[in-house]
């Protein structure tokens, strides 16, 4: 890859730094719920999982923003929108109500980010270009998570309220991705494809398949995040120490991210599955050890596992879905995680799993549950020979925004 794709890469994919930025605001969970004593702690876990329920309205709108906007100018406006929504509970704070609407303002702002980042990626890029620059896509989620998360412990050590400080970050990123990203080119479908109104005719069965694959992994994820910070209050540790777990860990997404070619070479097509299979251990070491080490181990194979699950389902999508297909296909993708992620709490509150210790018994069991059954019904060797079997891309018409 030549230094203007990369100089084009890096554009692009700033915008990601803002993706997992709401692992700031879980690591807070419990020092929130303190200041809100009269509320239940599955509304103030929403804090951390309210923002998808944001991602879901960007996705539903996000197809027809394209027909208004550039796709440049759209990430724009969702870097301005995080950035707004993530900094608001640092004046107001008073009432969590509010503080949950500000989270839904951030959650739009990364949902519109997680749909148009992959559309410009599959645009610009292709072959091993595709597969490498989706692979450093999750890398700069885990950089951004690491980045926010120990910042934004740092100066919530003492008060909470001063998290949310680290979000006006995300205006100097849209100034960075302003200059950095040109004019983008825009896919127009054909006539029969606009009359369908899904431009999901023939799209490949095995879609559907890694679309499963997004809400599970949602519901593990959301899992790890939102009862951290419960677990580890039990045993002892406050905001600041959950903080810097979670930031150092991170570094187990970057490594993955940096070297997933070479682990794809020996996972195979089983790198969902021992993705899933690191963030089992991933719980384990966070409930049944309290050792620091331990703890970053335990959130160094959770990176690990969301990098390997989360790089490969993009990039299983974008082979499994033409160009035409792809942009609804993303956006399904992101309405699927954000549903099971925002749902998360609710869901397990409904099936009597308390916060904290249980939720995290789940996410281990489910991370090994799904692991076993990907590796024995060789999910990712079928999703291989389906991508490979899928028809010639359709016609498209590309015209670029001026």
């Amino acid at each position: 890859m030549n230094r203007k794709k990369i100089s084009l890469a890096v554009g692009i994919l700033s915008a990601n730094l803002m993706v997992m930025s709401t692992s700031a605001v879980g690591s807070a969970i419990a020092a929130i719920a303190k200041s809100f004593p009269s509320e239940p702690i599955s509304k103030v876990q929403m804090m951390s999982t309210i923002p998808q329920f944001g991602q879901i309205i960007a996705t539903l709108i996000f197809a027809w923003l394209t027909y208004h906007m550039s796709r440049k100018n759209i990430g724009v406006l969702a870097l301005i929108s995080a950035g707004i929504g993530g900094f608001l509970p640092a004046v107001l704070n008073s009432n969590l109500n509010i503080m949950l609407a500000s989270m839904l303002i951030l959650g739009f702002g990364i949902g519109l980010i997680a749909n148009v980042g992959p559309v410009l990626v599959q645009e610009h890029f292709d072959g091993e270009e595709l597969a490498t620059v989706m692979g450093w896509q999750i890398g700069f989620n885990n950089v951004g998570m690491m980045a926010f998360t120990a910042i934004g412990g740092v100066l919530g050590a003492h008060n909470w309220t001063h998290l949310f400080w680290i979000f006006l970050f995300s205006f100097v990123i849209a100034l960075f991705f302003i200059v950095m990203v040109p004019n983008d080119s825009k896919v127009q479908r054909v006539a029969d494809e606009k009359k369908s109104g899904s431009g999901l005719k023939g799209v490949n069965g095995y879609v559907w398949v890694v679309l499963i694959v997004t809400l599970v992994m949602s519901l593990i994820m959301t899992s790890f995040m939102a009862n951290q910070s419960i677990v580890l209050a039990a045993k002892g540790h406050g905001t600041s120490y959950t903080a810097m777990v979670t930031a150092i860990g991170n570094v187990g997404g970057i490594f993955t991210a940096l070297f997933l070619s070479y682990i794809r070479k020996l996972t195979r097509h089983d790198t969902m599955a021992w993705g899933f299979a690191a963030f089992c251990l991933s719980f384990v070491l966070i409930m049944f050890t309290n050792n620091i080490f331990y703890h970053i181990l335990g959130n160094f194979l959770s990176g690990v596992g969301i990098v390997m699950i989360n790089a490969t389902v993009p990039f299983s999508l974008s082979i499994l879905a033409d160009k035409t297909q792809f942009p609804v296909v993303i956006s399904i993708n992101t309405f699927v995680s954000a549903i099971a992620g925002g749902l998360a709490p609710i869901l397990l509150a409904f099936c009597h799993l308390n916060a904290g210790m249980s939720q995290y018994v789940f996410g281990a069991v489910t991370s090994i549950a799904v692991a076993i059954l990907m590796l024995v019904f060789r999910v990712g060797t079928r999703v291989s020979k389906a991508s490979e079997m899928s028809a010639s891309p359709k016609n498209v018409q590309t015209t670029t925004n001026k």
